[in-house]
């Protein structure tokens, strides 16, 4: 990727290193998102910060887990199994 690379220059606007190794980075959230993210903070007690940086983690545990397909099977208490389709 070359420095005049309109990705890079997008991604260099994004993201600015801050002093103690922290990354500051804007993006626009949906709707569904922002939902989301409210519902993470009022179970966790987090704020915005923490509960995004602990669900960018949890999403790339689970992308790990994940089998070729993207599928990640999950086992309800009642031994039913689910199959979550990741991106």
């Amino acid at each position: 990727m070359s420095p005049n690379d309109d990705t890079s220059t997008e991604m260099a606007s994004a993201a600015d290193v801050t002093a103690g190794g922290l990354t500051r980075i804007t993006f626009n959230a949906t709707a569904r998102a922002t939902t989301a993210l409210t519902t993470i903070m009022a179970a966790s007690g987090d704020n915005k910060t923490d509960a995004i940086n602990n669900s960018l983690r949890a999403m790339a545990t689970l992308l790990g887990l994940a089998h070729d397909d993207a599928a990640l099977r999950v086992i309800a208490p009642d031994g039913t199994t689910h199959i979550v389709h990741l991106p």
